[in-house]
C-alpha cells in the first residue's frame, strides 16, 4: 500500500485526499469552479457523488501507484489540491497538476506542496522525469513552473478540451538530474 503523505507548509497542510473530503471537495468546486474550470480538463465534482468518484478514482490509483490526489487545507478549510494525474512506472513519467482557491493565491503554498511531490517523485519513487501541463494564458501555473526549474518544451496544439473549445497546452517537464529541491524564498 502507498504510504500516505501528510505535510504542513507554513499555515497549510497537504495530505492525501480521502473519500470523507467529497462534501468539502464539492463545496471547494461549488465556491470555485467557474475560475478552476477555466483550466481544467475535467468538471462535474459540485456534487459529493461526482467529488467521491474523482477521489475514488485516485484511491485506486494511489493503491495501484498510478495517480496521487492531495488536498491543501488552511485551517480546516479545503483551498485546494495537488495531483498525479499519471504515473508510469514503467517508463519513470508523471504528470503534475494543481488547483488552489483564488482566496489562497500568492502565498508560495503551490510552489512548495509541488515541491515537496516532486522530492518523493524523485527519491521515493526514482521517477526520471515530471511533467507540468497548462494553457499559455495560466500565467500563475507557468510562473510556477519556472520558479521550480521546469524547461518549457513545446505547446500542443488545440488538444486541451475546455468548456466545449479546444485550447492549447504547453508542455513543461524536470528530469531528476535537474531538480536539486526548491530554491530559497525571496
Amino acid at each position: 500500500m502507498a504510504r500516505v503523505l501528510s505535510l504542513q507548509i507554513d499555515d497549510a497542510r497537504l495530505s492525501d485526499l480521502e473519500t470523507w473530503h467529497a462534501e468539502q471537495l464539492a463545496g471547494l468546486f461549488r465556491a470555485h469552479g467557474e475560475d478552476f474550470y477555466d483550466w481544467l480538463p475535467w468538471e462535474g465534482f459540485e456534487d459529493v457523488e461526482g467529488a467521491r468518484g474523482f477521489i475514488d478514482s485516485f484511491t485506486r490509483g494511489r493503491g495501484e501507484g498510478t495517480r496521487r490526489l492531495y488536498g491543501i487545507w488552511i485551517g480546516d478549510e479545503l483551498v485546494g489540491g495537488t495531483l498525479f494525474p499519471s504515473i508510469n512506472a514503467r517508463s519513470r513519467i508523471a504528470e503534475v497538476g494543481v488547483f488552489l482557491a483564488a482566496s489562497a493565491r500568492g502565498r508560495g503554498i503551490v510552489t512548495r506542496a509541488v515541491a515537496a511531490m516532486l522530492d518523493w517523485a524523485f527519491a521515493e519513487r526514482g521517477l526520471h522525469r515530471v511533467e507540468w501541463r497548462c494553457a499559455p494564458g495560466n500565467l500563475a501555473s507557468r510562473r510556477v513552473a519556472e520558479r521550480l526549474g521546469f524547461t518549457h518544451e513545446g505547446t500542443l496544439r488545440e488538444v486541451f478540451p475546455v468548456r466545449e473549445e479546444r485550447q492549447d497546452l504547453e508542455v513543461w517537464a524536470i528530469l531528476s538530474r535537474e531538480w536539486s529541491g526548491l530554491p530559497p524564498r525571496r
